[in-house]
């Protein structure tokens, strides 16, 4: 099992194809810090936007079409876990 991976589902809400990555480059993870900062300050339409930009991020080849047959909270958790991992390395500046 990869560490990040996203299942796009098909009408019947069969698995039609996975993306799935081990690595996460640097760009995408200086992205998330950033991302943290400034996501409060956006409308709801904006954060999604957003999200889904960076979900793209990770997963190399992902287009707007799959992402939208992505679950939900799929794609939420991958956000939250990378996010965590931002914030894992904020924490540790200050211990």
């Amino acid at each position: 099992m990869a560490k990040f991976e996203l299942n796009i589902y098909g009408q019947d809400d069969e698995i039609i194809k996975t993306y799935e990555t081990e690595h996460v480059r640097w760009g995408v993870f200086l992205n998330a810090i950033k991302l943290q900062e400034t996501l409060k300050d956006k409308s709801a339409s904006e954060q999604f936007k957003a999200i889904n930009d960076f979900i793209k991020s990770i997963f190399s080849g992902l287009t707007d079409k799959e992402l939208e047959q992505a679950d939900s909270r799929d794609v939420m958790n991958t956000f939250r876990q990378l996010i965590s991992s931002a914030n894992g390395v904020e924490s540790s500046k200050n211990g």
